[in-house]
């Protein structure tokens, strides 16, 4: 155990303010920058003063965004929900986001806790980090495991190498790469942004805390270790509870070793006591500096940042830092701006600049490569390089942007935003050496933090990882490697095999963990997860917002996955993604989702007061589900159709419902600060209070089984365990890191308690066993053979159980009662071992009515103590019921009742078409028409469905209808279309697009195998976001159907077309 020696006074320092995150640079965050004096210079640097609600943030974030496109690639707006995301779990009463010496308080408590032994009756945990640190698929895949924003060579041995992770602290390899150990885990989670080493004694070492690109934690100034990184000091810049400050990059003067320098929020710093104290040598917000490299003087630097008219600037200073000269040779306008120095030419500066290129306030306008600027004679004067093409590629430069040059030649010149680019001709012309999406031999993970060379190696830090390059960027080597960094959204784990897992990381997608092996299996930010009750070796994952679900059904191994829906509506950042026992996947966006053969089919219609955030499905009662928006928890009891409020909290966001497991009257409910309990099935709740840590909270999960109900808390901090019999909560983070633990689930069967930490990837550790009841049986669902469309009522129902147990299930009785009508207990005789589902039939004894059914299962097992989970009820609606058609009758929508359905958005109408174009009926007054004057909306489905027609008994058959139509081309469609499931698919008959606005009739002829009992047909209307014009008019539909064969007469004008032309699909859900 490395142990953590401070010599200092309570600090810590909020680094969510730095020069990329809350600034003046961003549109959306200036209204909160002002300007602030320093108290030992005479100027201006930045703050936050009021300090703004995280909310007031956002709202001003998302009005910003309102009319702008925020899915281009490299845009900016995915690293700020990433930010909005984190601090969500750090806020105080008031909304704002807590100072870090709240944290580092409660740090101090737990370490203080610690030191004492926990009493009887607190389990000891035996932490192991799973990972992922090395990659079974990286070889194919374009996912990294974790960001690096920086990395250093130890300049006494060449075998070291150090990197900076922004949330998992400072890690060390002393075999050039292979392998690494972390250094910080004993300290708060920390960022690391620079790191300096003493090249008299290597065993001395600076970290300039904090994430100073994306703010993803915080910043306590400068450290020191004296033993190689095994322990920790402060130095004198420590940031106190008042100040918002961060630093970025340190380095040690190469002619004295006790003089070290650090660019910070308000200035570059100089101590010249090894760190003891420290002075403002340059005041103003300092995101970059150099030494004059390449000499032995150490006297003329260059540094780079904004003024306080956040103008940027270069500075020069050839008396070591006595006076700064301000080089007007730079734009002051740029967004951000960084500088490098070659070893092979001191006097050649090069300094990149990001900018608003001023064209318009869009977002792909701001953050765009401005220039590359070369000095030749030590930063005296600046010209700009020839290239005048956009290098960045997005405008992301506020969040990652790198610069260096050869340390052998001068002039080539790398610069990094979302790829790599290579000069060799001195800035002059830039080529692209990679691409974040193909995988070859110059690959690196996307978004740059880094570039530097050491001893003639190219060394770059990405969103992935760590790479290097011995020639010049030509092949790049990832050596992240055991670097287990990676920043966890959430995790899933097996029912019954805990060490089959999924988990969604932060900048790299989605992650396998299966027979000891990680596989990467998806791309984006990985966000829910969740493994398939029933199928061990089958995991979904999502993409950021709830974008795409993605699916892989061997466990993730070699990366195999298939894309199975797309989002319905944007959702949060993460995206919830929860079973229910009876393994039916739900989604929250706008409202519940559940997904379907063909993708997500909305459940819900509730007015939610925000976008979902949560869900959580009873365990014992599949009826009953709860969610939560920002801060209020709502909760349904008919499976999702129908929510009520039983919950709001303050400003806090909620984090985790819970339900026992056994028990549905006990809910928990967790938000960043408080634990509140339910004891009636979540109609009330109450705080829970007594020996809560004081850090934020982040997980929390209820050990099934478990007679004294053991609690684990996941916090920023670690784990904390209670139960009924202590009084107090108890740190059982023993080996595990000061991490943000973000999510966490128990498996009862193996008795493993798997957690996830943004920051330093996936811990499990052994928890005591509870002991499984031998006998419990679990009714999971009810249901009745009724589809997207009944073409007549349902008249079976059938409901599924699972043997819960550790023994055999040989007989249990059962009844059923529909609608009030009780039928007499039956009895099933079997085997059902342990871990296996039944699914029971059995003809209704009463006709199900149009709305209002319900169904109710009561089983009863011998010997079983567990009874909760045996009564279910099933409420439904036969909602969709075709009514029969008739065959050889013209349906000319002249009648009031004409038994068509309209499903998905609302379009179809039905009158008399009075458009500029589409004004035309075939007979009498009305026809069916997508608008009856003016143009159809933009971006909607619609479909107008027939009635069912039987056409069984025909030898043959013919559909026909009149048709006009003006769509536009190529990318708004009209297709007719046939189901002979109950609308569980369609085929494709024909599709219309362009213009054809006279009615003219359409005749299709049916082949044998469509003769069914009963068939639907629909026309289905898709319009995209663009341009839109009176759609389409459609009258006189009929089937007809002759007993014996006929020929089918084409009159002038008409269309036969043949069935063997057509695609069948699966629907895409009910709007379809």
């Amino acid at each position: 155990m490395k142990i953590l020696q401070f010599c200092f006074i309570l600090f810590f320092a909020f680094s969510y303010l730095n020069a990329q995150v809350i600034s003046p640079t961003n549109p959306y965050t200036k209204e909160f920058v002002v300007r602030q004096q320093p108290s030992n210079k005479a100027s201006l640097s930045y703050s936050l003063t009021p300090h703004p609600t995280l909310k007031q943030i956002e709202t001003s974030f998302d009005n910003y965004w309102a009319d702008k496109n925020n899915t281009l690639k490299g845009s900016g707006f995915k690293p700020f929900k990433r930010w909005s995301n984190h601090w969500k779990d750090y806020l105080l009463d008031d909304g704002t986001i807590a100072p870090p010496g709240i944290l580092w308080q409660a740090w101090e408590k737990k370490v203080l806790v610690e030191s004492s032994s926990n009493p009887e009756g607190v389990p000891n945990m035996s932490w192991t980090n799973l990972g992922p640190s090395v990659i079974d698929n990286s070889a194919t895949s374009t996912n990294g495991q974790g960001r690096i924003n920086t990395v250093i060579k130890d300049p006494v041995n060449s075998q070291t190498l150090y990197v900076g992770a922004p949330a998992g602290g400072i890690w060390k390899s002393t075999d050039d790469g292979l392998n690494w150990i972390p250094l910080t885990d004993n300290l708060p989670q920390i960022g690391v942004s620079g790191i300096a080493i003493d090249p008299t004694n290597n065993n001395i070492i600076y970290i300039a805390t904090g994430d100073d690109d994306a703010g993803d934690s915080y910043s306590i100034g400068v450290m020191k270790s004296l033993d190689g990184g095994e322990t920790w000091n402060t130095t004198g810049l420590q940031y106190l509870w008042t100040n918002y400050k961060n630093t970025n990059e340190i380095f040690i003067d190469p002619t004295d070793n006790n003089t070290i320098w650090v660019s910070t929020t308000d200035g570059l710093q100089k101590s010249s006591d090894g760190g003891d104290s420290w002075e403002i040598k340059l005041s103003g917000n300092i995101v970059d500096f150099r030494f004059q490299t390449g000499t032995t003087n150490s006297n003329t630097m260059f540094a780079v940042g904004f003024d306080s008219n956040n103008n940027s600037k270069f500075y020069r200073t050839t008396d070591g830092g006595e006076n700064f000269q301000e080089i007007s040779d730079i734009p002051i306008n740029s967004n951000r701006i960084v500088l490098e120095v070659s070893a092979a030419n001191p006097d050649k500066v090069y300094v990149l600049t990001a900018y608003d290129t001023g064209i318009d306030d869009s977002a792909t306008e701001r953050n765009h490569f401005q220039g590359v600027y070369v000095s030749n004679d030590a930063g005296l004067s600046f010209t700009k390089t020839l290239e005048e093409d956009d290098i960045f590629k997005s405008s992301q430069s506020w969040y990652d942007m790198a610069l260096t040059v050869s340390d052998t030649d001068p002039d080539i010149v790398f610069v990094g935003v979302l790829d790599i680019w290579r000069s060799t001709d001195g800035g002059d012309n830039f080529t692209q050496i990679n691409s974040w999406y193909q995988r070859n031999n110059s690959f690196t993970h996307a978004d740059i933090h880094f570039l530097r060379y050491f001893d003639e190696v190219l060394y770059a830090g990405t969103d992935g990882g760590v790479y290097r390059s011995v020639d010049d960027g030509i092949n790049f080597e990832d050596l992240s490697n055991t670097l287990s960094i990676s920043q966890i959204y959430s995790l899933s784990t097996s029912k019954n095999n805990s060490s089959k897992i999924a988990s969604g990381l932060q900048d790299c997608g989605g992650f396998a963990y299966s027979n000891s092996e990680w596989n990467s299996y998806h791309g984006g930010d990985g966000m829910g997860t969740a493994v398939d009750p029933f199928s061990e070796n089958t995991f979904y994952g999502m993409t950021q917002y709830g974008g795409n679900l993605y699916r892989t059904l061997n466990g993730g191994d070699n990366g195999s996955r298939e894309f199975i829906a797309s989002s319905p509506y944007k959702g949060q950042w993460e995206t919830p993604l929860q079973f229910n026992k009876n393994g039916d996947l739900y989604a929250g966006y706008n409202q519940l989702y559940k997904l379907g053969g063909s993708g997500w089919e909305q459940v819900s219609n509730h007015g939610f007061d925000w976008t979902l955030r949560k869900i959580e499905m009873d365990p014992n009662n599949s009826n009953i589900i709860f969610v939560s928006t920002g801060n209020s928890v709502y909760k349904s009891d008919d499976r999702g159709k129908t929510f009520k409020n039983v919950l709001t909290t303050d400003y806090y966001y909620i984090r985790k419902i819970e339900v026992h497991s056994t028990n549905s009257n006990l809910v928990w409910v967790l938000t960043s600060n408080k634990i509140f309990k339910s004891e009636d099935k979540g109609e009330t709740f109450t705080e829970m209070i007594q020996g809560l840590p004081s850090e934020p909270k982040r997980s929390f999960a209820h050990h099934p089984y478990s007679s004294d109900n053991a609690i684990y808390l996941g916090t920023v901090l670690g784990v904390y365990y209670t139960d009924d019999t202590l009084n107090d909560w108890y740190s059982v983070s023993s080996d595990l890191p000061n991490v943000k633990v973000s999510d966490m689930e128990i498996n009862p069967n193996d008795n493993k308690l798997t957690i996830s930490t943004y920051g330093r990837g996936i811990w499990q550790t052994p928890i005591p066993p509870v002991f499984n009841p031998n006998f419990d049986i679990d009714l999971l669902d009810i249901s009745v053979n009724s589809n997207k469309f009944s073409c007549s009522f349902p008249d079976s129902l059938e409901f599924d159980v699972y043997n819960n147990g550790e023994s055999n299930i040989n007989n249990f009785t059962y009844k059923t009662t529909v609608n009030g009508n009780e039928n007499l207990e039956q009895q099933w005789v079997g085997t059902l071992p342990p871990g296996e589902r039944l699914t029971i039939q059995k003809e209704a004894s009463e006709p199900f009515l149009q709305s209002g059914n319900i169904i109710e299962v009561d089983i009863t097992l011998p010997s079983e103590t567990i009874t909760q989970n045996n009564i279910l009820q099933f409420h439904f609606d036969v909602d969709l019921l075709n009514q029969s058609g008739e065959t050889n009758a013209i349906y000319s929508y002249d009648q009031d009742e004409d038994n068509w359905l309209i499903v998905g958005d609302d379009l179809w109408v039905k009158g008399i078409p009075s458009g500029s174009v589409l004004n035309q009926v075939n007979s009498g007054q009305n026809a069916y028409a997508t608008v009856l004057n003016g143009n159809y909306p933009n971006n909607l489905t619609s479909s107008l469905v027939s009635p069912c027609f039987n056409v069984s008994g025909y030898e043959t058959a013919t559909v026909s209808f009149y048709l006009a139509y003006q769509i536009e081309p190529n990318y708004d469609y009209l297709y007719f279309e046939y189901s002979i499931d109950n609308g569980e698919t369609w085929s494709v008959k024909d599709s219309f697009t362009g213009e054809n606005i006279q009615l003219q009739k359409y005749i299709y002829e049916f082949s044998d195998s469509l003769l069914q009992n009963n068939i639907l047909f629909r026309f289905k209307m898709v319009a995209d976001n663009y341009s839109n014009f009176e759609g389409a008019v459609i009258d006189d539909f009929i089937i007809q159907a002759t007993d014996t064969e006929a020929p089918v007469i084409t009159l002038i004008g008409e269309s036969t077309v043949s069935v063997d032309q057509d695609t069948t699909y699966s629907d895409q859900g009910a709007t379809a």
